[in-house]
């Protein structure tokens, strides 16, 4: 029987180039017999005040945005974590990321079950309902992160990748998938390679027996 990564961490590999997935983190938010899905964690981009105001029903036009948001890989590497605007926001500050290529709702993640409508990883849940995202975004107490778009694979291709040695594969918790964009690959890549040589040479790895199934 396949093995579901549904609230694991996929960590690039530091063999991989592409700026799409170079230094990445993803989240995987869905995983069935036909589709795995993920949402990059640390890549910020410029937000637009559309988006935000979007979601809390206060858009100030109709018209299109001329720039809408996109991931930047010169941000990234420089260290750039874009926040939303701050006018109406309360702090803690809130990050506007790009989850991936493939077009798709705004979607938070955040720690507050009430304002949930999935559960991937230990206490990280997932928001799509628009009601879910406007009491989060006005919520004062807790961090998450909003996120456009996203990675999708077929179950296959994605299992192909990981046994190339692309993705490290480790159980999320919540203090890596909030942790600052700007260190995130650099402070989970040993960590997960270290787990991923476990496994090949097949010794157990404390930090996933009984996660996996």
């Amino acid at each position: 029987m396949r093995q579901s990564y549904l609230g694991h961490l996929l960590v690039a590999s530091s063999t991989i180039t592409d700026p799409m997935y170079a230094n990445g983190v993803c989240l995987i938010v869905h995983d069935d017999e036909t589709r795995v899905i993920g949402v990059m964690l640390n890549r910020p981009i410029e937000p637009q005040p559309q988006a935000f105001d979007a979601i809390l029903g206060q858009t100030h036009s109709e018209k299109p945005t001329e720039h809408p948001p996109r991931f930047s890989a010169d941000a990234a590497k420089n260290g750039r974590e874009a926040s939303l605007p701050d006018s109406d926001l309360p702090s803690p500050p809130r990050s506007l990321h790009f989850g991936g290529p493939l077009s798709g709702p705004i979607v938070a993640l955040h720690q507050i079950r009430d304002y949930a409508e999935a559960e991937t990883g230990d206490g990280i849940y997932v928001a799509a309902q628009k009601q879910h995202l406007v009491e989060l975004i006005r919520d004062q107490n807790e961090p998450f992160r909003l996120i456009v778009g996203h990675l999708g694979w077929d179950p296959e291709e994605l299992d192909a990748e990981i046994t190339d040695g692309d993705w490290h594969v480790i159980p999320a918790n919540v203090d890596d998938v909030f942790s600052s964009a700007t260190d995130m690959w650099s402070g989970i890549i040993r960590r997960a390679t270290n787990s991923s040589l476990l496994k090949w040479i097949g010794l157990p790895d404390a930090n996933t027996v009984g996660e996996l199934n």
